[in-house]
């Protein structure tokens, strides 16, 4: 099967968006954790099967981050979802991305086809230990993020993470990442809103939650056989 993405490019030329790659600085909080795999299996599209962990559970994540100068917009973005497999390939699905700006939003649907949604994030520095995040769709608390710690001691690391995506006619493309950052493990709460969208990855059990710092490179559209 061939795929075939000459028109996502001299799309975004004609846009208010640059093509891909795009550059991304500052931080973002993640948390990884088990979730119901009956409650997300239904987010998953064909060709993609969730991975299934013992006792009916499965792989969730979050990721909430802010970037800022040095990035190609600046902006908030939440991403959310689950670990897949596709034949010998296991990566992360997005079920839910939402941002705050409509010029990356309008570049994530051309760019890597991901139907982003427009959300407002309010971040909270106020307080000199512990800061805070909540993300808002309209009048629904999607999720809240708090008791994060402002000072904690970062460790550099450098990994490629590419998410897995479907396109039109199940058709598959992986995302690429490429991330120089700074990561520490710290403690902090997360709490989807009780009547939200992400009620589906309510986390079952403990979370690692961590602080990530740095850079990304998000690379274009890569193709692969369904």
């Amino acid at each position: 099967m061939t795929v075939s993405f000459a028109n996502v490019s001299s799309t975004a030329l004609a846009r208010d968006y640059p093509p891909a790659p795009w550059t991304l600085w500052g931080t973002c909080l993640v948390g990884l954790f088990a979730v119901r795999a009956a409650a997300v299996e239904p987010l998953v599209p064909e060709p993609l099967r969730l991975l299934r962990l013992p006792v009916g559970l499965a792989s969730g994540y979050i990721a909430v981050g802010r970037f800022g100068p040095g990035s190609t917009f600046e902006y908030s973005q939440l991403l959310a979802g689950v670990l897949v497999r596709h034949k010998n390939r296991i990566a992360p699905y997005l079920t839910h991305i939402a941002m705050d700006q409509d010029r990356p939003q309008r570049g994530a649907r051309d760019l890597w086809h991901l139907m982003g949604q427009r959300w407002q994030f309010q971040w909270d520095f106020d307080d000199p230990v512990a800061s805070s995040v909540q993300v808002w769709d309209g009048v629904r608390l999607v999720c809240r993020m708090q008791d994060v710690p402002i000072n904690a001691r970062l460790w550099p690391l450098k990994w490629n993470t590419p998410l897995i995506n479907v396109l039109e006619e199940q058709e598959l493309a992986l995302i690429g990442g490429h991330f120089q950052v700074k990561m520490a493990r710290v403690a902090w709460k997360f709490q989807p809103g009780p009547d939200g969208p992400l009620m589906p990855l309510k986390p079952v059990g403990p979370l690692l939650t961590l602080v990530i710092k740095g850079q990304a490179a998000i690379q274009p559209l890569q193709p692969i056989e369904a």
